[in-house]
């Protein structure tokens, strides 16, 4: 890429157990960072919100389906022949497991103003349901993994166990 730097005459230890390299992820929402990311990453992070304004203005545009099949497109047309040996990943904003989707969705759009429950419901940024409907949710989008926050890590055990067959 042009412009870019490059470190020299540095060593780190301990030494990467990858090689060449540990790979590189680089995550976000914008299309200028997807497009980066796309072209120079080995795998790409949609976190689905981008913050405008210093991090006061939150765009949700990346979160709704619509969004998430252009930011998609987006990166494979970036990518071009090297799409195939990208990994994708998408940032779990919550992880809730519910009887009632749809009344889960309802509550978080009271804090979410700028979503629909049906923004919601079809996000990949959200599971919302039975482990069932998670699992659903998950194989939906045909992403290489997700990452949540530690604080759900206890409601996607059930959802990571049945997608490994443990």
């Amino acid at each position: 890429m042009a412009g870019t730097n490059h470190v020299k005459g540095h060593a780190i230890y301990p030494k990467p157990v990858q090689q060449p390299r540990p790979p590189i992820l680089i995550g976000g929402n914008g299309p200028r960072l997807l497009t980066l990311a796309a072209a120079e990453a080995d795998v790409v992070g949609f976190s689905g919100i981008t913050f405008a304004r210093g991090g006061v203005a939150p765009d949700f545009s990346g979160f709704r389906a619509g969004g998430v099949d252009t930011r998609l497109r987006l990166v494979r047309e970036a990518a071009g022949a090297r799409f195939d040996q990208l990994e994708l990943n998408a940032l779990l904003q919550r992880v809730i497991v519910t009887d009632d989707r749809r009344a889960v969705a309802e509550e978080l759009v009271q804090r979410w103003t700028a979503v629909t429950a049906d923004d919601v419901l079809a996000s990949p940024f959200v599971l919302l349901g039975s482990v069932g409907e998670m699992v659903a949710q998950l194989l939906r989008w045909g992403l290489s993994y997700y990452v949540t926050q530690e604080a759900y890590a206890d409601a996607l055990a059930p959802v990571v166990a049945r997608l490994t067959g443990t």
